[in-house]
């Protein structure tokens, strides 16, 4: 976990640059990494982090301290966890096109596929095969009758089987959204999902992994209330690709985390024995109310 907010005693928040590293045994622990000697990223929440072998690669966000455009960040960095260092990326190739927060990225056998907001007929690609790494536009194909996602933040996408899913999110201004996209990854093609079933409330800041090849599981998140202001949902749903359905989680165990939004969520290495996915879920918040630092395993 690599950045975010941090809240002080007297409600203050700042941004940080620090990494904390989770460790299951014995109930669970969290311990700072230790980052090597030498360059590193400043702090940001907002930005996107992923796996790639034994490097984790950090993107974008936005730093709080700052005013203005330059708040934004178009940087890339990579962290060794071999030795905790930090590498400033400098790719070949395209450029990110200006600061990014609140977009997705997802790692897939080495490609970083990126998603913000300016990329409605396009999607960003990082090969981090080559050397140096190279940062690509690839034009995707609309679908037939509902086009390609409209623009975007705080919404998921999350590789499912051979496609990236995409679901709800928040425009800069208008209505939050609860629609269901797919990306196939082997023609670079977008496909509106028209799913069966009970459909999650419009949502965005939600947390979403795979489970297993075909579903989607969508935890909390937040909407626009009656009165504009932003709502919690400690709900779940999971997405069935090959039914085209959702359905509504009922949990079991200690339940559900309490609502909140902003949250961390991350699928362990090896779910537990009887389970496709152990899923945790640590800290987010309500919004202007309280920062949480909790930590829970979903397993289904």
């Amino acid at each position: 976990m690599i950045g975010g907010y941090v809240e002080q005693p007297d409600k203050k928040r700042e941004g940080t640059n620090e990494a904390w590293a989770f460790a299951r045994g014995g109930g669970g622990s969290w311990d700072l990494v230790p980052y090597a000697p030498g360059p590193q990223p400043g702090p940001r929440i907002a930005s996107q982090c992923v796996s790639v072998g034994e490097d984790v690669w950090l993107i974008g966000g936005w730093d709080p301290s700052q005013q203005g455009p330059g708040a934004f960040q178009d940087d890339i960095w990579r962290l060794s966890t071999k030795d905790w260092s930090w590498t400033r990326v400098e790719p070949q190739g395209e450029k990110v096109g200006g600061g990014i927060s609140r977009f997705q990225a997802v790692a897939v056998d080495g490609m970083i596929y990126i998603h913000t907001h300016r990329t409605s007929d396009h999607i960003l690609t990082l090969d981090t095969s080559t050397s140096p790494p190279t940062l690509a536009r690839r034009p995707v194909q609309p679908d037939t009758s509902a086009g390609a996602p409209s623009a975007r933040g705080l919404h998921s996408v999350t590789r499912v089987g051979g496609g990236l899913v995409l679901f709800g999110g928040a425009p800069q201004s208008g209505p939050m959204m609860g629609d269901l996209w797919r990306l196939d990854l082997s023609s670079l093609s977008w496909q509106q999902l028209s799913p069966a079933g009970p459909a999650p409330h419009v949502r965005c800041s939600h947390i979403a992994a795979a489970v297993g090849d075909s579903k989607l599981l969508v935890v909390g998140g937040a909407f626009y209330g009656s009165s504009g202001g932003l709502e919690m949902l400690g709900d779940a749903f999971v997405y069935d690709l090959e039914k085209n359905a959702w359905d509504e989680v009922v949990a079991s165990g200690d339940g559900l985390p309490s609502p909140r939004n902003a949250a961390v969520g991350l699928p362990l290495a090896r779910a537990s024995e009887g389970h496709v996915l152990d899923l945790l879920i640590h800290g987010g918040w309500r919004a202007f109310v309280e920062t949480y630092a909790d930590s829970h395993i979903i397993s289904i």
